[in-house]
């Protein structure tokens, strides 16, 4: 019953892996057109010398995190609220969803033109305020550009966090938070106390997602910025791009997969282990 789920698995992942991390230790410039070396250590050596590969790993690790936290804050409240019964809770509910529900691409073009710095919507809501004088270029400004990018995946991102921890909230028992009043908790200590222990197991699963997700993150920063400027959105994965389709260089880009790889596999590694013991505790 396994077999044909494992064969798709070898096919469609593990030897499409390993064929990368075969041409990650030759010298090949582009796939197809053979090796010049059979075995060479030289891309893993050019890459961790070059500046712009730890530009592009800072890069791709204030991006993942500032995704993760900010999407699982946002996520956390917008669950808080729709747990509630209030008027309208399903309107609420379809227009927390509907930045999951709208494609990369369009959501780019769109956030692209609200950063405008002439006639986008959010400087012109900036110069409304009295003790604004002057407003960012957001995608054109090297201080900017990375956070104009986090906000706009934050956004994409967090109606998954929303739903899946609204989940988790609705099997937390009423009872628990009925007692908890009578003790006279009061509503943070009811959240610190039994909604967070609650929810452990449900964000775990959500920080993880999202941790892998960002990483391989590539159209908002290519379409919105393609790496610019000065590199300050060049994350691992644009660079990997520019360096199999712009320079040819088939050999170093799979190296930089394979530490693209290195790094998610310790993250959440780093992450599993912590979660297994605070269980243990």
């Amino acid at each position: 019953m396994l077999g044909p789920v494992l064969v798709c698995i070898f096919v469609l992942v593990i030897a499409p892996l390993l064929w990368g991390l075969r041409i990650s230790l030759t010298d090949s410039r582009m796939i197809g057109l053979g090796y010049r070396k059979g075995f060479t250590l030289e891309n893993f050596q050019t890459i961790l010398s070059d500046p712009d590969t730890w530009n592009a790993v800072w890069v791709t690790i204030v991006f993942s995190g500032g995704t993760v936290i900010g999407s699982v804050l946002l996520g956390i409240a917008a669950a808080l609220v729709l747990d509630r019964d209030f008027p309208g809770r399903g309107i609420v509910r379809v227009l927390v969803i509907l930045p999951w529900a709208v494609p990369h691409v369009v959501a780019a073009l769109v956030w692209q033109w609200m950063y405008n710095p002439d006639f986008g919507i959010l400087n012109y809501g900036l110069l409304l305020l009295p003790w604004v004088s002057a407003t960012p270029k957001w995608l054109s400004d090297p201080q900017f550009a990375l956070l104009a990018i986090i906000i706009v995946n934050v956004w994409k991102t967090y109606p998954f966090a929303a739903l899946l921890l609204l989940a988790g909230i609705q099997t937390i028992s009423d009872d628990l938070y009925e007692a908890s009043a009578i003790d006279g908790a009061g509503p943070a200590r009811r959240f610190l106390d039994i909604t967070l222990p609650g929810l452990k197991r449900v964000l775990a699963i959500v920080v993880l997602l999202l941790l892998i997700w960002s990483f391989g993150n590539f159209v908002f920063i290519f379409l919105m910025t393609q790496g610019g400027p000065a590199g300050a959105t060049n994350a691992l994965v644009v660079h990997i791009y520019f360096e199999t389709f712009r320079f040819f260089r088939a050999g170093s880009a799979f190296a930089m997969g394979a530490l693209l790889l290195a790094m998610s596999i310790v993250l959440t590694s780093i992450y599993i282990i912590m979660l297994r013991g605070q269980d243990n505790d």
